[in-house]
C-alpha cells in the first residue's frame, strides 16, 4: 500500500456494496454470535463482579482502543470511581500546526504565504496549500485519539461526528473544519440543545448542507430536513413531522451566513450572523407533532436567533427526540439491536433521564455505564472493531515509533514535527483503505456501521477489509507498515512493533505457555479453543516441539539483547501474533 498519497486519493472500499455482494454474516467470518436476543436486565446499578472482564469491556466501549496503562490505572477502583474517571473531561489540547511544510516545499508561493513551520494555522489566512491543512487536521485528530487519557471525551467527539455529520474536506475553508471539530469537543460532554444550536450555525455545516445559501427567495430544505430526520427526532414510526415542517424549518433558518471571501482573507474564526435581508421574517407554523407550535417572525434583526432557539426547544420538547438520541447512544456503546424489551427497559427510561436533565448528556452516559444491562456478559466482545478502534488500538498497545533502518527517508530539513505528521497521516491512510475516513463519513447519515440495520458493524468486515487488516498486522510485526515514501531516495518510513522489548512487560515471558495465555487475554480477551491455542504455540516454535527451546532463546536475549538475538524473538513472536490477528475473535470488542 502506497502511504505517500494524498488522503483524497486513497481508495476507500464501498462497504455497503461489498456487504451486499458477499452476504456477510457472523458465521461467514468464523464467529458464532447471535445478536437477535437482548439482555432482560435494566438500568439498576450493577452490583456483580467488577473484575478484569468487566473493566476491559468498559474501557473498550468508552475509549478508542486503550493502553494497558489505562487498565492498570483502574485496577483498584470501584465501578463508580471508574465511571467518574471516564466521564471527566479531557485536558485541553495543542492546536493544529503547520507540520505539513515539506509537502508544499516545491511551491515557493504556498510556502511564502503560509504560517511559519510549526506555527498554529487555525486562525490564519486561507492560502492555496493544496488541501495540506485538511490532511494536517485529520492527522491531528488521530493524534488526539491516540493521546486520549482514560476519558470518554474523544469517543463522544467521534459519536457526534457520526451523528451531526459535517465534512472536513467539504468545509471549503480549513479553519472552518477545525472549528467544527472544536465545537464537538467543547460540547460533547455538555448540553445537547446547545450543541445543536452551535452546529446549526457552524460555518462548516452551513457549507456542507447549503445553509449559507438558504434565503427567503429560495429556501433550501437540505439542513432543515437533516436536522429533523438525522440529527434530532429520526425517521422512525413515531417521528411524525411533516413535509410542511421541513419547509417551515427551512424558512426559519434563512439568512444564517458568513462571508466566504472575508473569512479566507482575514485572520480569525468565521463570523456567522443572520442577514435580515435574506431572512424570512414571517411566522412559521408547525404541525401537530410539534404541538401546533407557531414561531413568530419579526423585522427585529435579533429575532432570527430567538426563532432558532425556539425551534430547538420545540424539537427537544418531543418525546421522540430524547428516545432517538438515546437509541443512537445505545447502538454506539452497547449493542446495535434494539428490541421491544430494550426499548421499554433501557431507551424509554434513559430518554426520561435525558429530558429531566434538561438535555445534559452526562446523566444518560453515567446511568448506562453503571447499569446491570451494560455488564451483561452477552455484550462482551460482541461488536466488530471499526478501522479506528482496530488501528489506534494497535498503535496504543505497541506504542509504535517509526523504524530507524539506518537511513533517513524524510526530505532534507525535516524534523520531529514533520515526522509525527507523516506517522499519523500514514495511519489515517491505512484506515481509509479499511473503510473509514476520519472526519469525512461517507454521507450525511454517517458511517453505515452505526445506523444501517440489520448489518450495522458487520459492514466493517468483508473479503477485502479482512485481508487488509491481516496485512496491516503482518507488516507491523514483520517488515514494517509503510507510512511515508521518499521518491528521491526510494526509501520508506515505517512503523514496526518491537516485539522483543514488548514482551518484557509480561510475567515470566520465558514460559511460553503462560506467555501465550497472557497474549490471548490481552489481544483477544475471551477464551479460545485448545486447538487454536496450540496453533499459536506452534507458530512461535516453528516446528520445534521442545518448549524449553523458547525458554533458552528468551534467556539468551535477556542476557544479551543484541540485534541478532532481538531479531530471533521478533521473528518467532511475529508469527504467533500474526496468527492471533487472523482469528475472528481478535476483531471484536
Amino acid at each position: 500500500m502506497n502511504q505517500n498519497v494524498p488522503t483524497d486519493k486513497i481508495k476507500q472500499p464501498d462497504l455497503v456494496s461489498l456487504f451486499q455482494k458477499e452476504n456477510v454474516s457472523w458465521e461467514s467470518i468464523g464467529l458464532q454470535k447471535d445478536r437477535s436476543l437482548n439482555s432482560t436486565k435494566g438500568l439498576n446499578v450493577y452490583t456483580g463482579e467488577f473484575g478484569a472482564s468487566q473493566k476491559k469491556h468498559l474501557l473498550q466501549r468508552t475509549l478508542i482502543g486503550y493502553r494497558h496503562a489505562s487498565f492498570t490505572q483502574i485496577q483498584n477502583l470501584s465501578l463508580s470511581a471508574c465511571v467518574d474517571m471516564l466521564l471527566s473531561p479531557e485536558k485541553a489540547f495543542d492546536l493544529p500546526i503547520n507540520d505539513y511544510y515539506l509537502d508544499i516545499i516545491d511551491n515557493p508561493d504556498e510556502v511564502k504565504n503560509d504560517v511559519a513551520r510549526g506555527a498554529v494555522w487555525v486562525n490564519a489566512l486561507e492560502v492555496n496549500q493544496g488541501g495540506a491543512r485538511w490532511v494536517s487536521l485529520k492527522s491531528w485528530m488521530l493524534k488526539q485519539f491516540n493521546q486520549q487519557s482514560t476519558s470518554i471525551h474523544w469517543r463522544m467527539v467521534l459519536f457526534y461526528n457520526n451523528l451531526l455529520v459535517s465534512s472536513i474536506q467539504n468545509a471549503g475553508i480549513s479553519k472552518n473544519a477545525f472549528y467544527y471539530v472544536n465545537t464537538l469537543f467543547n460540547l460533547s460532554l455538555g448540553n445537547f440543545k446547545e450543541l445543536i444550536y452551535q452546529v446549526t450555525i457552524d460555518p462548516s455545516m452551513l457549507i456542507y448542507l447549503n445553509g449559507n445559501q438558504n434565503n427567503k427567495y429560495a429556501p433550501d430544505e437540505n439542513y432543515a430536513r437533516e436536522l429533523q430526520e438525522l440529527f434530532t427526532v429520526g425517521k422512525g414510526p413515531n417521528s411524525k413531522y411533516t413535509e410542511k415542517d421541513v419547509s417551515e424549518m427551512a424558512r426559519l433558518l434563512t439568512g444564517w451566513q458568513f462571508d466566504w471571501e472575508k473569512t479566507k482573507t482575514t485572520e480569525g474564526r468565521a463570523i456567522v450572523k443572520n442577514n435580515l435581508s435574506a431572512h424570512d421574517t414571517g411566522d412559521k407554523q408547525f404541525s401537530e407533532f410539534y404541538g401546533n407550535r407557531k414561531i413568530s417572525g419579526s423585522t427585529n434583526p435579533d429575532r432570527a436567533d430567538g426563532e432558532l432557539r425556539e425551534a430547538i426547544d420545540m424539537i427537544c420538547a418531543t418525546d421522540e427526540m430524547s428516545k432517538y438520541i438515546c437509541r443512537r447512544i445505545y447502538r454506539f456503546f452497547v449493542n446495535p439491536n434494539i428490541d421491544q424489551s430494550t426499548e421499554d427497559l433501557i431507551i424509554t427510561p434513559l430518554a426520561k433521564i435525558f429530558k429531566d436533565a434538561k438535555f445534559e448528556i452526562l446523566p444518560v452516559l453515567r446511568t448506562l455505564l453503571l447499569s446491570e444491562h451494560f455488564y451483561d456478559s452477552m455484550y462482551f466482545k460482541s461488536m466488530v472493531k471499526s478501522p479506528l478502534d482496530f488501528v489506534v488500538g494497535l498503535l496504543k498497545e505497541f506504542d509504535l515509533p517509526l523504524l530507524d533502518n539506518n537511513y533517513n527517508p524524510f526530505p532534507k530539513g525535516s524534523d520531529g514535527i514533520y515526522y509525527e505528521f507523516k506517522r499519523f497521516n500514514g495511519l489515517q491512510n491505512a484506515m481509509i483503505s479499511l473503510g473509514m475516513n476520519i472526519g469525512d463519513p461517507p454521507g450525511v447519515s454517517g458511517w453505515p456501521a452505526y445506523y444501517q440495520e440489520p448489518a450495522y458493524d458487520l459492514f466493517w468486515i468483508n473479503s477485502e477489509t479482512i485481508i487488509k487488516r491481516a496485512q496491516f498486522t503482518d507488516s507491523l510485526f514483520n517488515w514494517g507498515q509503510g507510512v511515508y515514501y521518499n521518491s528521491s531516495t526510494k526509501t520508506y518510513g515505517q512503523l514496526r512493533a518491537n516485539l522483543a522489548n514488548y514482551l518484557r512487560q509480561f510475567n515470566n515471558p520465558g514460559d511460553l505457555e503462560g506467555l501465550v495465555d497472557q497474549l490471548v487475554d490481552r489481544h483477544i480477551g475471551m477464551s479460545i479453543s485448545a486447538n487454536n491455542r496450540q496453533l499459536i504455540i506452534s507458530q512461535i516454535m516453528q516446528g520445534n516441539v521442545n518448549l524449553n527451546y523458547w525458554t533458552e532463546l528468551w534467556n539468551t536475549y535477556i542476557a544479551n539483547p543484541s540485534t541478532e538475538n532481538s531479531a530471533t524473538i521478533q521473528n518467532r513472536m511475529a508469527k504467533g501474533l500474526g496468527f492471533i490477528y487472523q482469528m475472528g475473535e481478535s476483531q471484536l470488542f
